[in-house]
């Protein structure tokens, strides 16, 4: 016993020491220094003591940490939330009805992360489309019944085209706009922001455009002259967009880099005037989309064939996302205008399908066009004891002409002209050459714009996208040649990378 009390004395004799030297020491320290600095040391002291007393108390929360998923189905009433049990049918359950051990936080967490992606993904996602018929020319006219324009889709735009009216008439009371449909409004399909089926047009003199922009927004706003024309149509794009966004369109995207600006709407369902929102693109002062819009009626007047192929071709490329002209691709124009080449200088024993552009009676006379040829001479279909085929066999024809006999490099579409012919015999229309990287060149697709024989309508396109074209046309000619089903043909096309990103 007194061997233990002098080892107790012994610890505090030590103890009181080294509390001793501590003191010495700190008050060394301590002494030498004025008032300002020890009180910015004893300021940094109780800094540090909070700051470590939080951190603590912040590692203890994520030690405990546990995450939430919205009304899980595993989480019994009553449960705390703090526990997050692993899910076990009820036929999977044992006997006992044992519950799994927890998981790991690492695992939870990981678990909420993936619950999260699913949520925010979409809702329906775009799928193929399935079809009741077993047949090609079955399923084929059961996509046509589906995606061809309707009266009822033609009332939907002309209301659409009212709202947008009485909405900038007050800002341009001399504005005037049209509607135009190359679709079905109520039938879905991949990157239908992307490529509306929608047109709307507005339409108004320059000169009285600058004038309401300049008393709307004054002169930076309007342009500085009327003379600076495509400055004018982007500002007036910009001001008609805020107006319409304020009547309850959404604004999705805009393009200001192609020859014909244009911005890219939704009309919601809020607006009453379909059930599911309504992509659109939105213009001014432009020409195509009522070029494209005649020559795809005409088309139908002359033949309904050549209305249906544009319709699939369309379609097709739509879905399969080569028509987004600025990712680098053909427009739904361009693609217009590639079916009716095609189904001109088609070698078939039924002939062609359709006459040179100078044999439409409204599209010839629009400007660049000429209609004098119209009156020497009138085109008549070969009449041919062959059975004439339908939409479904001139789809395939389609992608095989464009696939394995079209020479992309040296030939040029023309559906003026009518006929196959070298690119170097068209003096007007430009050459496109795309750069491969370093001082490599090739030479674009070469398509003349029926109304601007001096516009070459594959400038849009890439050495990337180019070769992306090719290949879709050559998986589509494939799978036509394995008579698959026009779901395979359809199936949505996805970025590799997105892909790649799902486990």
């Amino acid at each position: 016993m007194s061997e233990m009390r002098t080892v107790m004395y012994k610890v505090h004799r030590a103890d009181s020491s080294t509390l001793m030297i501590f003191c010495a020491a700190s008050l060394c320290a301590i002494l030498p220094l004025d008032i300002s600095q020890l009180m910015f040391a004893i300021a940094g002291a109780v800094c540090y003591a909070v700051l470590q007393k939080k951190e603590i108390s912040t590692k203890a929360r994520v030690k405990n940490l546990t995450v939430e998923v919205e009304s899980p189905p595993w989480r019994k009433a009553g449960a705390p939330r703090n526990t997050v049990k692993k899910y076990v049918p009820p036929a999977a359950k044992t006997a006992n009805e044992k519950q799994l051990a927890p998981r790991s936080s690492e695992e939870t967490l990981s678990g909420a992360l993936r619950s999260v992606l699913q949520a925010n993904s979409s809702v329906k996602p775009v799928v193929a489309p399935s079809f009741s018929s077993t047949s090609w020319e079955g399923e084929v006219q059961e996509l046509l019944s589906e995606i061809t324009p309707t009266k009822q889709a033609q009332d939907i735009i002309d209301k659409m085209a009212s709202l947008v009216s009485a909405t900038l008439k007050p800002l341009i009371p001399e504005i005037e706009l049209a509607g135009f449909a190359s679709a079905n409004l109520t039938t879905g399909k991949a990157f239908g922001v992307a490529c509306p089926d929608v047109d709307i047009v507005a339409n108004v003199v320059p000169q009285k455009l600058l004038k309401a922009l300049h008393d709307r927004n004054g002169a930076d706003r309007a342009g500085s002259s009327d003379a600076d024309e495509r400055k004018l149509q982007k500002n007036a794009l910009r001001t008609c967009t805020d107006r319409l966004v304020a009547a309850g369109f959404k604004f999705r995207r805009s393009n200001f880099k192609g020859d014909e600006p244009k911005v890219t709407l939704l009309a919601p369902a809020s607006l009453g005037f379909s059930s599911d929102p309504i992509p659109i693109d939105f213009h001014i002062n432009v020409v195509t989309p009522l070029y494209s819009a005649a020559l795809i009626t005409e088309c139908g007047e002359i033949d309904m064939r050549a209305k249906d192929l544009i319709l699939i071709v369309k379609r097709w490329a739509k879905d399969r996302g080569i028509c987004h002209a600025p990712k680098g691709y053909f427009s739904p124009y361009v693609w217009g205008i590639l079916s009716m080449y095609f189904l001109q200088v088609r070698e078939a024993e039924d002939g062609p399908v359709l006459p040179p552009l100078e044999h439409f009676e409204i599209s010839s006379g629009f400007p660049a066009t000429s209609r004098a040829a119209v009156e020497k001479s009138v085109w008549k279909p070969l009449e041919s004891t062959a059975s004439k085929k339908d939409a479904a066999a001139l789809f395939k024809e389609f992608v095989q002409f464009f696939s394995e006999s079209f020479d992309w490099h040296q030939e040029t579409a023309s559906i003026r002209t009518a006929k196959r012919g070298l690119a170097s015999d068209f003096k007007k229309l430009p050459i496109h050459i795309m750069n491969q990287g370093s001082s490599a060149t090739m030479v674009g697709p070469s398509i003349e714009d029926p109304f601007n024989p001096a516009r070459n309508l594959g400038e849009c396109m890439n050495v990337v996208t180019f070769v992306r074209l090719k290949e879709e046309l050559t998986r589509a000619h494939n799978l036509c040649i394995r008579h698959a089903s026009l779901s395979d043909l359809l199936e949505p096309w996805a970025p590799a990378f997105a892909e790649a990103g799902q486990d």
